[in-house]
């Protein structure tokens, strides 16, 4: 019986090794996960954790260990919370295979590791004025950028959902682009509006894209020759909009990809459409009774609120592409 006993514990002796492992294995998976959380796990266990605790018994890792590991790793604090994070749910894991009887990563707080977390950067709402002369100068970022840039602002969508949309799910004749779950923040697909003016500018990349199914292909030959026939980079357009910064070329204030969102969310409330069609247009969930009973994928207040948005960022485009031209008055 003794014997039995021993075998079953050294069974369950595991290394931190393994149980990384084994959680990449069971939990890490792309119908529980998007692939870049999936992504970022992956490197805090094998960079931060594996180096310092793989070789350690489950069972021997303390608090102090895993203090130690954030410490050491010297990353923002952003980085820290999602590395503590990363920590927390791989000794949970271990702990519902019963190798350990507590996580020692709870209870552990990033205030007492680094102090109170930095102010959270405000996001910039575009101006009227500004969006003018962005769109009146945004060519000189190139043709492909310009365009996936205007539809980035008047989709609402994220910048890597727009990067990695394939030609397939891109309806023209409907009006319609369905992103799927796969390449979704929230691991939930949802279909977009396309509007008329929107679908001038797909029509556009269409003809760029040539045979790809991406609706914006690789450009470099290094990324062809490494990944095949691809989508581009998902820092492609912000890229080229920071060499543009970097330049002069953008006389406004810098803004981020994200900032495209708060800027579509403050002009379309400024142009009367409601708080919760607004979230909509940006994907973001309903909360209550809503989100229980309207389950419609075609929702048309969403389409009529990006329709005057579009018509908004064209006529912001027109006008400052008049005030530029060399015969217009001041």
């Amino acid at each position: 019986m003794r014997k039995k006993i021993d075998r079953m514990e050294a069974k369950g002796a595991w290394t931190v090794n393994q149980l990384i492992e084994d959680y990449k294995e069971k939990r890490l998976t792309p119908d529980s996960l998007a692939p870049g959380t999936i992504h970022c796990r992956i490197l805090d266990l094998d960079r931060v954790f594996r180096p310092k605790l793989g070789s350690l018994r489950v069972d021997q890792v303390s608090s102090a260990h895993i203090v130690f590991s954030i410490e050491d790793a010297k990353r923002s604090w952003t980085n820290s919370k999602r590395i503590l994070t990363s920590c927390k749910q791989l000794f949970s894991h271990a702990c519902g295979k019963k190798l350990i009887h507590s996580n020692p990563a709870i209870g552990i707080e990033l205030k007492a590791l680094m102090g109170p977390r930095p102010p959270i950067r405000k996001r910039v709402m575009l101006t009227r004025r500004e969006l003018e002369i962005l769109l009146r100068d945004i060519e000189e970022i190139g043709t492909e950028n310009a365009l996936a840039l205007r539809i980035l602002l008047a989709t609402c969508v994220r910048s890597i959902e727009l990067a990695k949309a394939r030609w397939e799910h891109v309806d023209l004749a409907s009006g319609t682009w369905w992103v799927p779950d796969e390449i979704v923040k929230t691991r939930n697909g949802f279909l977009v509006p396309l509007t008329p003016t929107v679908i001038g500018w797909f029509r556009k990349l269409k003809l760029l894209a040539g045979t790809s199914p991406w609706v914006l292909p690789c450009r470099t030959s290094r990324r062809r020759d490494r990944l095949g026939d691809t989508h581009v980079g998902n820092t492609t357009l912000w890229a080229a909009i920071d060499r543009a910064f970097n330049r002069g070329d953008l006389e406004i204030r810098r803004f981020t990809p994200h900032d495209t969102r708060s800027t579509a969310k403050g002009h379309m409330r400024n142009l009367g459409v409601s708080r919760e069609i607004s979230e909509l247009a940006l994907n973001h969930v309903l909360k209550g009774m809503e989100a229980i009973y309207d389950v419609r994928d075609e929702i048309p207040e969403r389409r009529e609120a990006l329709e005057k948005w579009a018509h908004f960022i064209a006529e912001c485009e027109a006008v400052g592409r008049r005030a530029a031209a060399p015969d217009s008055v001041a």
